[in-house]
């Protein structure tokens, strides 16, 4: 209602100033109404607006300068810039007008030149330049709400960055804590189960041990079940090693916790060089897994680890085996 009443005012005004040509009451209310339906589209079409506006001046001079009528022209063609997605439709129209009011101006039978020429720059500053402007403002503001969403998706890109590294960390740290906890808890097992076959244990302390070792093992599956949940695959693996332990140190603590376990080293395979390396840590790994999977599935069975290092090629060969279960595994 405002805007038609901002652009329904200087028609009236100019109409009762007598700086148009006279017109008639009826001309003056079409010209009222035309402008009103001209609002009331603008949204849904403003081309189809403008071209309202465009009409009203060309029937009211055929120049297209017309006081009454030119405030309405460069509004609709600023909002056709604007909220038009297409450009070719404005500029068709544009050529539409230029056509119909030469046409007009060559059937009146005054100078047509200076007409034209009024024509010519009433179109370009009333509607071109205008409609110009409002591209311009449509661009600033698609590319300010670009660089909004943009930044957002950067923003959510770096949360999810975020997010899997913490889930990549936490399946490092649970897997240190199933290589680990699983082979301290397989020891354990052991070790009640060296306690179990005592001769001087008494029998009500010989059924306590046996539990203790079935809970064990029992724990250790659901260690490695959970651990299993959290895990990716492709995950890199973690430093599982304990700080400066070295395979024959990790021979020697299982052994102390009654594994029957014997360890021979060949070549350099102990050499300052490996200890504390990737190969140290990887070595230790796969010597601790096997050994905590003999105290699992092999119980009472001697393991025999092997490591043979080529001073030639670098390598370390190292051998994890076990015999026959002297008993039933838990």
């Amino acid at each position: 209602m405002g805007v038609w009443v901002g652009l329904a005012l200087p028609a009236l005004g100019v109409d009762r100033a007598g700086l148009n040509e006279p017109r008639s009451v009826g001309a003056q209310v079409a010209g009222l109404v035309a402008l009103a339906v001209a609002v009331a589209i603008w949204r849904r079409n403003p081309l189809g607006a403008f071209a309202v506006a465009a009409a009203l001046g060309l029937v009211a001079a055929p120049s297209l300068f017309t006081l009454s009528y030119g405030g309405a022209l460069t509004v609709f063609a600023l909002l056709m810039g604007r909220r038009a997605e297409r450009v070719r439709p404005s500029v068709f129209a544009f050529a539409g007008i230029a056509v119909v009011g030469t046409a007009k101006i060559a059937g009146r039978g005054v100078d047509p030149v200076v007409e034209w020429l009024v024509l010519m720059g009433t179109l370009l500053f009333g509607a071109v330049f205008p409609w110009l402007a409002g591209r311009y403002w449509r661009q600033g503001r698609e590319l300010a709400a670009a660089g909004w969403a943009r930044a957002g998706q950067l923003e959510r890109e770096q949360r999810i960055v975020a997010d899997r590294a913490r889930l990549r960390e936490r399946a490092r740290i649970a897997q240190d804590m199933h290589d680990s906890l699983g082979h301290e808890l397989s020891l354990i097992a052991v070790r009640a189960g060296a306690l179990q076959v005592a001769a001087d244990l008494p029998d009500t302390h010989r059924a306590a041990v046996a539990d203790l070792r079935v809970a064990a093992s029992d724990a250790t599956d659901r260690l490695h079940e959970i651990i299993g949940l959290l895990r990716e695959e492709g995950d890199e693996a973690a430093p599982l090693a304990p700080a400066g332990e070295t395979v024959a140190e990790l021979v020697e603590r299982a052994a102390g916790s009654g594994l029957p376990v014997r360890y021979s080293a060949e070549g350099d395979a102990t050499s300052p060089e490996l200890t504390g390396t990737e190969s140290e840590r990887t070595v230790h790994r796969v010597v601790q897994e096997a050994l905590t999977n003999a105290a699992r599935h092999a119980p009472g069975a001697s393991v025999t680890v092997e490591s043979v290092r080529d001073a030639v090629t670098g390598t370390t060969v190292v051998t994890v085996t076990n015999g026959p279960a002297e008993e039933p595994a838990p």
